[in-house]
């Protein structure tokens, strides 16, 4: 236990040096940070076109007010930041570090390598408007509903939050792991990608057959929906105990298919 703890220290220790040569490298050139930021702020207003015109037409969606729409896509758009800023770089570059052979130096390096692969860039300039613009949506939604949420129910929506964080991260690692099997895997990447706009909006707009698909199979729904639900107490106890495990049951099994596909890996130098 001691041992693991240490290990956890020392990771972070060298996840904060990389967070720190990250903001160094992207504030050399400030120009593309900028634009970086403008180019995100663009996305952002599209999406929160979604909310406006729902207000706009007072829709109400699988019984839930407009303002209830839109704490859905607030919560979408954090966790979109936390995506974009922490693994949507790190995740894209994996078949180009295994094809060019630059896993070879990260294999002799004292840390996890999947550790390493997954999460050596940290992206700044794209998750700043996310997280501005997310907070301020869920603000006003939130104020104008008036909502009453207890302790238990925004201690399960934080919590949902990082589970469903983590829960997008071993979804949109597995077509990357791949790369060691399949050379041209671009069109799994991007049907994975396009899943994920499924949860800009609440899942209540599908049917019941597509909610328990995209629940139980590809549990695509429990990233952004699962945390707003637990706010509304609409999550029983069953979905909630889905929230807290399929994280977990998803990590472990991605982490095993690492251990494999880096077997299967030939270096740089055969």
């Amino acid at each position: 236990m001691k041992a693991t703890f240490k290990e956890i220290i020392k990771h972070l220790r060298v996840y904060r040096l990389f967070a720190k040569n990250s903001l160094m490298q992207q504030l050399e050139y400030r120009a593309n940070f900028i634009i970086g930021i403008i180019t995100e702020c663009t996305w952002l207003c599209t999406k929160l076109l979604y909310a406006f015109i729902v207000h706009r037409t007072d829709s109400h969606v699988g019984g839930l007010t407009p303002d209830q729409v839109t704490l859905f896509v607030g919560t979408f758009i954090i966790l979109t930041a936390i995506y974009t800023g922490i693994f949507m770089n790190n995740l894209g570059s994996i078949p180009w570090r295994v094809r060019q052979g630059e896993l070879d130096l990260m294999l002799v390096k004292p840390i996890s390598t999947q550790f390493h692969l997954t999460m050596r860039e940290v992206e700044y300039a794209i998750p700043i408007p996310n997280i501005i613009g997310g907070i301020i949506t869920i603000a006003v939604s939130w104020s104008r509903m008036g909502l009453q949420a207890g302790f238990v129910n925004i201690t399960a929506y934080i919590y949902l939050i990082i589970s469903g964080a983590a829960l997008a991260y071993s979804f949109f690692l597995i077509p990357c792991l791949l790369t060691f099997w399949i050379v041209k895997i671009r069109a799994l990447v991007e049907i994975v990608y396009n899943l994920w706009d499924f949860n800009s909006m609440p899942m209540q707009i599908y049917g019941k057959f597509m909610q328990r698909l995209g629940i139980f199979l590809v549990p695509v729904f429990v990233i952004a929906n699962f945390p707003v639900m637990a706010l509304f107490e609409n999550l029983s106890p069953l979905l909630l105990a889905w929230g807290v495990v399929v994280p977990l049951l998803l990590f472990f099994s991605v982490r095993k298919l690492f251990n494999i596909a880096i077997k299967r890996y030939s270096s740089a130098g055969g």
